[in-house]
């Protein structure tokens, strides 16, 4: 686990990880192949981290799945939209139909801004 000092670090791949199960993520997240979360306390500390770093990343705010179709999230911002279509299921394909062009690099920034947001000595707009 990455922990320096007491203090847990996310990285890009957690955060695939948690948007990956957040249908299912109080059954457990598998943050490696030997090594799955369970403990209910954790578990909703990532989950409210994440919600967190979502909406910090753009102009919505994150409150859970309120609609199963990207549509449904027209107040967001596009970088929480792709984080959004990653949750929900979305394919690239469909993406690339709604006008995002290389969602794949667009996406991998957005967890880069949302790991930043989550890690201490980095966080948009200070401490």
């Amino acid at each position: 686990m990455p922990w320096v000092n007491d203090i847990y670090f996310y990285s890009v791949r957690t955060l695939k990880v948690i948007a990956a199960n957040y249908n299912t993520i109080y059954e457990g997240l598998p943050l490696s192949l030997s090594f799955e979360v369970v403990n209910p306390f954790n578990l909703a500390e990532y989950k409210v981290d994440f919600d967190q770093a979502l909406s910090a990343i753009g102009r919505g705010k994150w409150e859970g799945i309120t609609s199963d179709k990207i549509s449904g999230y027209k107040g967001f911002g596009r970088l929480q939209k792709l984080i959004i279509a990653e949750v929900l299921g979305v394919l690239d394909e469909e993406l690339r139909g709604l006008g995002f062009e290389n969602p794949a690099r667009l996406r991998g920034y957005a967890y880069y801004l949302m790991a930043k947001y989550l890690n201490p000595e980095n966080r948009i707009g200070g401490t």
